[in-house]
């Protein structure tokens, strides 16, 4: 049966769930981790043969990748080939790394998507002005800019979608931003959000956001969340630094402005981020990072 819907096409399906326990710490780390593998159609020549030799009665889905049967007829693999073999390595490197990670003292939080709910702000705003143009504004091109100064993701947007001849990047941003302005000052928290920081200024764990919002934009959109925010020992945003994510200058900038609280050590500060290129800035910077991406992504 399995094997009868692989020459029709469908996918084996490969999930591992990996659990590494530092037992000198305590510290524990999860992951899960999924590939998929397709075949082209193959005759009922290949099928007799692997029931014939009895190996896949012992494999998970009824297949082993390296059967000589199946390998002329391999289409291709969505996922990484030791993942479907059943050690992913590099998941389980990352796992190793953070297993044995300093304790985290401080923590950076980004904030559009990750502690507030402004991305769809961002969203209907800008199809508002794309459909005059005839565009669609596509989850993949939200994931390019999500992290960017509003001027560099503008940019973005403008050279993907061939906008060039109709509005520069800094119309774009005007328009927007008169959209956003309405928008913004009802933006909501987040699933958790609340409980998290709260629980973390319980134990008197120094909090700071670093987003790439600038100053009016921030204020804009925590205006029904001020007393949350005043948890924080600061706030770094946009309009502070020369770069943008996935520049790590945002976060080096927040983590040095802990030195009243505590030096922070690098190594010692957890980030959390929503975007790639959010990561990205977190990781260069040396910081542990968790990653909340949204499920669109």
């Amino acid at each position: 049966e399995y094997l009868e819907s692989y020459r029709q096409g469908k996918s084996a399906t490969c999930v591992n769930g990996m659990v590494v326990h530092n037992t000198s710490t305590g510290r524990r780390v999860t992951a899960v981790d999924k590939s998929s593998i397709f075949w082209k159609a193959f005759p009922d020549e290949v099928i007799d043969a692997l029931i014939s030799k009895g190996d896949i009665f012992t494999c998970a889905g009824g297949f082993t990748v390296e059967a000589p049967e199946l390998k002329p007829y391999l289409d291709r693999t969505e996922g990484t080939l030791d993942s479907i073999q059943g050690l992913p390595l590099q998941p389980l490197r990352s796992l190793l790394q953070r297993a044995v990670a300093p304790a985290v003292t401080h923590v950076l939080f980004d904030m559009d998507g990750l502690l507030l709910d402004t991305e769809s702000a961002y969203t209907v705003a800008q199809q508002a002005i794309l459909d005059r143009f005839g565009r669609k504004f596509t989850w993949d091109l939200k994931a390019k800019m999500m992290g960017r100064k509003a001027l560099d993701a503008a940019q973005i947007l403008i050279d993907e979608l061939d906008l060039a001849k109709e509005l520069s990047a800094e119309e774009f941003v005007t328009e927007r931003e008169k959209r956003l302005d309405v928008l913004f000052a009802e933006a909501a928290l987040l699933p958790g959000v609340e409980r998290l920081v709260r629980h973390l200024h319980r134990h008197g764990v120094p909090m700071a956001v670093a987003t790439s919002s600038h100053r009016r934009h921030f204020d804009l959109k925590t205006t029904l969340h001020r007393e949350l925010f005043g948890l924080m020992h600061h706030i770094v945003t946009g309009d502070q630094v020369a770069k943008s994510k996935p520049d790590p200058e945002i976060f080096l900038r927040a983590a040095e402005l802990f030195a009243d609280s505590g030096p922070a050590a690098k190594d010692q500060v957890l980030v959390f981020e929503d975007a790639p290129n959010g990561v990205e800035a977190g990781l260069a910077a040396g910081m542990q990072v968790c990653h909340v991406p949204d499920a669109n992504l």
